[in-house]
């Protein structure tokens, strides 16, 4: 029965929780690498935004404050304790060591403190104009404007608890990527002339009271971030293109992830399966004269051809689900073949039973079984041509030695 073999090839459970434990393994340091690579450019983007936003005049207009006696001014208190937290970010480093738990967690933080750094420079430019008026109203000898006219916030904060609670609202999100809309509506309600003093600290409370919400709520951010490298650890493995469409909604990451770990699964599988058939029929004395690989949208197939005898090939195909077939193929210049050639080929039919049982029995070295087998008679009626100009285009390779792995390591 040495024509055609079909049948599926299955891991042994040993082999499988190994080869699970390696996929894992690979996977791991393909999401550390793409973490390290987001904290290494965000780093960049750390120190570019520092050294183009020094603090000097800052430093400066607070010495100008303290001079002419303007710093017991909210301006000034306020200025004074978002410089110091500026200056503190200046020296943040983003972490890049660990695993990618950690390397998450750290990636989460390191957003933030981005956002706190562009926020905080934003606020502070505001601060400084306002702190800039509250010096020159000192400093003014015209009558009318002896008293400080503190454009910012200080003529329309008419209650400390509105002062206080406006503080503790920009304080919450300054890490926060809606920090602008977020200090405009507190603005906007300060400045109102609808709403009398208990209105505003009311708004301003219930306001306060969802960001705190809108912030103990945000696991989803960290695990956002966990699915993502994921996602992007596994497209690379796969060779896929990352649908963008896909970041940011965590449902579809989720789903995503689950899909392509499964595919990940079966193609670390396949790829063990053809590379210890390879190694085989290696070990049994063949030689690979060419290899190619056909995709379909179900299946990836790996075919490779084996010089068998001066009429014909050995053609071992697999594709990433087990399903194996080996047969005897006859070579020919045109792709044709005589009546007298298919005999030919049909004699290496019977000639190739003895080493496929030596594959057979080989198989269980790498913890691998053959099922469901189907095998055809030695027949002319199954004798396939491949052409010598195909097998001379094919990619030439011998059989992988990196994935050597038999049952008894």
């Amino acid at each position: 029965m040495s024509g055609p073999k079909y049948g599926q090839i299955l891991l042994g459970k040993i082999r499988r929780m190994k080869l699970m434990k390696e996929l894992d393994v690979a996977l791991e340091k393909r999401e550390c690498n793409a973490l390290v690579n987001k904290q290494n450019a965000l780093q960049h983007k750390f120190d570019k935004f520092f050294e183009e936003h020094p603090t000097d005049e800052i430093v400066s207009i607070l010495k100008a404050a303290k001079k002419a006696g303007c710093e017991k001014s909210l301006q000034y208190r306020m200025l004074s304790k978002h410089l110091l937290r500026y200056q503190r970010l200046s020296s943040f480093v983003c972490n890049t060591e660990g695993d990618s738990k950690v390397l998450t967690s750290e990636r989460r933080n390191s957003v933030e403190r981005y956002f706190e750094m562009g926020n905080l420079w934003h606020i502070m430019r505001e601060e400084y104009d306002a702190l800039t008026s509250v010096i020159e109203n000192r400093n003014s000898y015209n009558a009318e404007k002896s008293s400080v006219d503190n454009t910012a916030f200080e003529a329309v904060l008419s209650s400390e608890k509105v002062d206080d609670l406006y503080e503790q609202i920009i304080e919450e999100t300054l890490s926060s990527e809606k920090f602008s809309e977020i200090k405009s509506f507190a603005e906007s309600v300060i400045s109102s002339v609808k709403y009398d003093e208990e209105t505003k600290e009311r708004i301003l409370k219930e306001r306060l009271d969802g960001i705190v919400l809108e912030r103990n709520s945000s696991d989803n951010i960290e695990e956002i971030e966990a699915l993502t490298a994921k996602y992007e650890a596994l497209c690379e493995y796969l060779s896929k293109d990352v649908n963008a469409s896909v970041l940011g909604n965590i449902h579809a990451l989720r789903d995503e992830v689950n899909a392509l770990y499964a595919e990940a699964e079966q193609k670390t599988m396949g790829e063990y399966i053809t590379d210890s058939v390879r190694d085989i029929m290696e070990r049994i004395g063949y030689d690979i004269i060419g290899s190619n690989t056909v995709s379909t949208p179900k299946h990836t197939t790996q075919k490779d051809y084996y010089e068998f005898s001066e009429n014909s090939v050995i053609n071992v195909s697999s594709n990433e689900e087990g399903s194996v077939l080996f047969e005897v193929l006859g070579k020919s210049e045109s792709g044709e073949i005589t009546p007298a050639e298919k005999r030919a080929v049909k004699d290496d039919m019977d000639k190739f039973c003895p080493d496929y049982d030596k594959v057979k029995a080989l198989l269980s070295e790498y913890d691998l079984s053959v099922t469901d087998e189907r095998t055809c008679e030695a027949d002319e009626r199954y004798v396939r041509a491949v052409s010598e100009e195909f097998l001379s285009k094919t990619e030439k390779r011998r059989a992988k030695k990196s994935r050597r792995m038999t049952y008894d390591e």
